[in-house]
């Protein structure tokens, strides 16, 4: 009996250990390469991941794009600047486990808008994974899974 409750709870810690273990959330921090698709593959990625924000970046013409994210369920603004108009998007970031979710409504100058749903997450070999479900106003949705190696 006693050798049966002494099993029992073992068994419960370790699954409870195991449980939490999966439920933690990972830091994206870090400098990514993407390596599919194909079509993305060596674009580049910085992440800055803490407890109140993910802020990501990548170099580009004219300086590069950039996002700040409040990791607290409130909305997040970004607005970018192009050819002196800008391009405003609304977000919310929220965990479910291990997997970040940012859902995002963008609006363009000239009245379009686009819709985005990514999924960040850790792969077990540490790739970065973002699942992205985008909808732009005039065309087919689409997704894309686009994974990343840290440099």
């Amino acid at each position: 009996m006693r050798q049966t409750l002494l099993l029992t709870v073992l068994t419960a810690i370790t699954f409870g250990v195991v449980a939490n273990a999966a439920q933690q959330k990972p830091n994206f921090s870090g400098r990514w390469v993407t390596v599919s698709p194909t079509e993305a593959a060596g674009q580049e990625q910085v992440v800055t991941h803490d407890a109140a924000t993910l802020t990501t970046g990548h170099a580009s013409e004219g300086g590069g794009h950039g996002a700040v994210y409040k990791l607290d369920g409130t909305e997040s603004r970004n607005v970018l600047t192009s050819h002196g108009k800008p391009i405003v998007t609304l977000s919310k970031a929220a965990w479910s486990g291990a997997q970040l979710t940012i859902t995002s409504n963008t609006t363009y100058p000239d009245g379009r808008t686009r819709e985005s749903k990514e999924v960040w997450s850790l792969d077990a070999e540490g790739r970065l994974v973002i699942e992205v479900n985008l909808t732009v106003s005039g065309q087919q949705p689409m997704t894309i899974k686009m994974v990343s190696v840290k440099t």
